[in-house]
């Protein structure tokens, strides 16, 4: 057997991030915490060199051998040649074991001058985090462009809306979604809110209290792509696990709304709704009923969202209650972080994938709307409007209609009949017609942000505008990023570093 018992069915398609994002971590282990630390531990090593070289610790020639040797290392890494060493405690200490078994003890002894492990740290996490939030604001675009695709194909595609899980009025498919891409654009902001405040730099705060050494640390900063610096050092290193609660946070609120998207997909694809078919590649099967496809992909990530909340809840109460410096306390919001980012991680992205390739019935869910008395707002306003009835009188008729037709819907002679008894001119034809069509009832709901067709198109157009303003802004950030730490790799002295940087861009633009 080389797949699941259930593959089977679905041809040998079955993706293996769909498998592995709903086998969670059954039959796989993690990797230690500070690998995922490793190249920016290197990055940081680097910045700190250059900051070195600037204070006098280093020469020229010196800081070339480290870094070449960092480098080495990192390439080392990537193939998988040199793991972390337990014995060394963690990444810091096995990274300066490493440059001064290569460099001597005359260089790699002078690489932690000026600095703590507490500083340290706290820059390597905010490094991650910042990468983190970077990777989920794309992930969280990627589904949204999928949304907006598919609600401008079903601006007319009606179907029930729902309030306390009843049937109510008559939506559209599309609305449905832009409901959700609307959302989903806020939860995107918020991440982007929380990269300006995450983005600073604790480098050079030693051990909270700075350090005698005359370090550059704006130099720092900038060398490591940070917007700013955290200044005071005694809160660069006590707001440890700060961002890391903030992220996970913000990451529980996106969960949340891909919950509430999950669960909708899972409910309208059962056989008691119909409305929508699930992608064969995106179901699991049955152990032992040979018939089953499960939509593993949607319980899976309303389970998550139930973790992230408790990674969060984590994350708030850690370290509280200290006094100011750093604390053991803060180790443990390294673990916490990595294990919410890695439980969310894919969600988006397979969500994506299933709005592209689901089938939408649309017959289904229009035969769903003509019953159940769904166009009754629309036959009360019609009748406050079309015979100047205030509007609680009108809604006492259709409420009477509702109570006494024969069938789950309305009839012109039922109707007209309860009209007559008030003394009120009978729908024609026609008229009644409009009322009861709910493609009608849909292009009746003329506002902003209405289920109208129109507006639901007009709508996600303003949406994908403000999406391309997101990948403009993501894109800038990934490109600073990726130019100040090949700026780092590549120091030569002999080169100021904007005109390294520059150079950088201009090949990087060059490329693109």
């Amino acid at each position: 057997m080389k797949g699941p018992v259930w593959q089977s069915r679905a041809k040998g398609t079955a993706r293996e991030e769909f498998v592995a994002f709903a086998a969670g971590r059954d039959v796989v282990s993690l990797p230690e915490a500070d690998h995922a630390l490793t190249p920016y531990d290197i990055w940081t090593n680097q910045a700190h060199a250059i900051v070195l070289r600037e204070a006098g610790v280093y020469a020229d020639a010196e800081v070339k051998k480290i870094i070449a040797a960092l480098n080495q290392l990192e390439n080392r890494w990537a193939k998988g040649e040199w793991k972390l060493d337990p014995r060394l405690e963690d990444v810091h200490i096995n990274i300066e074991a490493y440059v001064t078994e290569t460099c001597g003890e005359s260089l790699g002894g002078r690489l932690h001058t000026g600095r703590s492990r507490n500083d340290q740290v706290a820059t390597d996490m905010k490094l991650l985090v910042r990468g983190v939030v970077l990777d989920f604001i794309e992930e969280s675009l990627v589904l949204i462009h999928a949304l907006i695709d598919h609600a401008r194909e079903h601006a007319r595609t009606v179907m029930p809306g729902y309030t306390h899980h009843r049937k109510a009025t008559v939506t559209s498919w599309g609305h449905w979604c832009a409901a959700y891409a609307q959302g989903l654009l806020r939860d995107t902001q918020r991440l982007q809110d929380l990269y300006r405040r995450i983005d600073t730099c604790p480098l050079g705060a030693a051990a909270s209290y700075g350090t005698s050494w005359p370090l550059n640390r704006r130099l720092a900063a900038r060398l490591l792509a940070f917007a700013a610096l955290q200044e005071n050092t005694l809160d660069a290193v006590s707001s440890r696990g700060e961002a890391e609660a903030e992220t996970v946070t913000a990451l529980g609120f996106w969960l949340k709304r891909l919950s509430g998207l999950a669960q909708d997909i899972l409910l309208f694809s059962t056989e008691e709704f119909g409305y929508l078919g699930l992608p064969a590649d995106f179901t699991t099967g049955s152990s032992i009923m040979p018939q089953k496809r499960n939509p593993d992909f949607a319980e899976a990530i309303k389970g998550k969202l139930s973790l992230v909340s408790g990674y969060a809840t984590a994350l708030w109460s850690m370290n509280a209650s200290n006094l100011g410096g750093y604390n053991k306390d803060a180790q443990w919001s390294k673990y916490a972080f990595q294990d919410a980012a890695r439980e969310a991680r894919g969600a988006g992205t397979i969500l994506a994938e299933v709005i592209r390739r689901l089938e939408v019935r649309r017959e289904v869910m229009e035969s769903a709307t003509r019953t159940g008395f769904l166009n009754a707002v629309d036959a009360a306003d019609h009748l406050a409007r079309g015979r100047n009835l205030p509007f609680r009188q009108a809604y006492r008729i259709v409420s009477e209609a509702v109570g006494t037709s024969r069938q789950p819907y309305f009839t012109l002679e039922e109707f007209n009949a309860l009209l007559a008894v008030q003394k009120i001119t009978p729908f024609g034809v026609d008229e009644f017609q409009r009322i009861s069509d709910p493609v009608a009832c849909l292009l009746s709901r003329n506002q902003d942000g209405s289920p109208s067709p129109r507006h639901v198109v007009r709508h996600c157009g303003a949406m994908e505008k403000s999406v391309q303003t997101h990948e403009k802004w993501l894109a800038g950030q990934r490109g600073t990023i990726r130019t100040w730490r090949t700026v780092c790799a590549r120091f030569d002295p002999a080169i100021p570093l904007d005109l390294l940087a520059k150079k950088l861009e201009k090949d990087a633009a060059g490329a693109a």
